[in-house]
């Protein structure tokens, strides 16, 4: 099933990564982002080619997080994408990721 979440991103990866924007054709990869000392249970996202610092973590209130935390302890991989979107017109874009479970 199509699952989109919005993304909680990390401030430091534009400076590790280099990166001053998301690509386009992204690809991501979720798991858990066991170094992350804040949250035990962190969902971390991790954008293709950069896989030492995660581009941001699922919101801990994400209704989607349970269902991400599930898939990955019963050993299963989870891929998407990041896009930008608004809910309503005038608002400011929010990035999402875009994943299948």
């Amino acid at each position: 099933m199509r699952r989109i979440s919005n993304l909680a991103f990390n401030q430091e990866f534009p400076e590790a990564s280099g990166l001053s924007g998301i690509p386009a054709d992204n690809q991501v990869r979720i798991s858990r982002d066991t170094g992350n000392p804040y949250d035990r249970d962190a969902v971390g996202i991790w954008l293709g080619g950069h896989p030492k610092t995660p581009i941001g973590w699922l919101y801990r209130k994400d209704g989607n997080r349970d269902a991400v935390l599930q898939k990955l302890d019963a050993g299963g991989e989870i891929t998407g994408h990041i896009e930008q979107r608004s809910r309503r017109k005038g608002e400011k874009p929010r990035k999402v990721v875009v994943f299948w479970l």
